[in-house]
C-alpha cells in the first residue's frame, strides 16, 4: 500500500483538486450531515415523552444536514470547475 501511494505521489503534480473535492464532500459530511443523523438516531432510541419534546430539534438538525449536502454540492461543483 505504501509503495502504491508513493508511486502515485511521484506521478501526481497538483493535489489541489483532490484536496478541494475531499474537503467539499467529507468536510461537510463530518460537520453537518453525520452529527444530524446521529442525533436523529439517538432521539429515536429514547422514550416516547423525551423523543416528542425533541421533535423540533430533530427537524432543525435534519435541516442543517440538508443544508450541508447543498453546500457540499456547491463545493464539488467549484472543485470541478477549477479543473
Amino acid at each position: 500500500l505504501i509503495g502504491i501511494l508513493t508511486a502515485l505521489a511521484l506521478k501526481v503534480k497538483d493535489l489541489s483538486f483532490v484536496l478541494s473535492f475531499a474537503g467539499a464532500t467529507m468536510g461537510n459530511a463530518l460537520i453537518y450531515v453525520f452529527p444530524a443523523l446521529m442525533f436523529r438516531s439517538a432521539v429515536k432510541n429514547m422514550d416516547g415523552d423525551v423523543a416528542a419534546s425533541l421533535k423540533g430539534e430533530v427537524n432543525f438538525a435534519m435541516f442543517a444536514a440538508v443544508l450541508g449536502v447543498v453546500m457540499g454540492a456547491i463545493g464539488v461543483k467549484m472543485a470541478l470547475d477549477a479543473l
